[in-house]
């Protein structure tokens, strides 16, 4: 299962995902990062947060229209965990935004896709350069993307 590409690391197609990656033991993320979790999902959100928030401080918005109006008040986030199919605001809107208003983002910039796209979204990734976490993905998976970015 592919859990990540980023440009900047390499391709990662076809790379298996392991359960404990061993990042958060290694040293290569040290500092308590802040994370923003923008889904449609309420559960998901709930479930990311639980589990990133022994080690991260993590704010989770429910849609792109929220994540829009908390990053419009703050925008001093290590991470930006962001679903690509959410109703209204979709993942590609909030992703504009952030390169036209908050450009220091998008370095930062996680899409979460879960497979099966609409025509949109494909077009969309296939001009997306930036890291990405194929749904389902462990927390481990979240510290090694962390690492990239950070």
């Amino acid at each position: 299962m592919r859990t990540i590409e980023d440009s900047r690391a390499g391709s990662r197609a076809g790379s298996e995902r392991t359960e404990d990656s061993g990042l958060h033991r290694t040293g290569a993320w040290t500092g308590r990062a802040r994370i923003l979790v923008i889904d449609d999902e309420p559960l998901l959100g709930r479930t990311l947060s639980f589990m990133l928030e022994e080690n991260h401080d993590v704010v989770v918005v429910e849609g792109g229209a929220e994540a829009l109006r908390r990053l419009g008040e703050d925008a001093r986030f290590d991470l930006v965990l962001c679903d690509l199919d959410m109703p209204g605001v979709n993942g590609s809107s909030v992703h504009n935004a952030v390169e036209r208003v908050h450009p220091e983002l998008v370095p930062r910039f996680v899409l979460m896709t879960g497979g099966a796209c609409a025509g949109w979204a494909e077009d969309f990734l296939a001009r997306y350069s930036g890291a990405r976490l194929e749904k389902p993905f462990s927390a481990a998976d979240v510290e090694q993307v962390l690492a990239l970015v950070g």
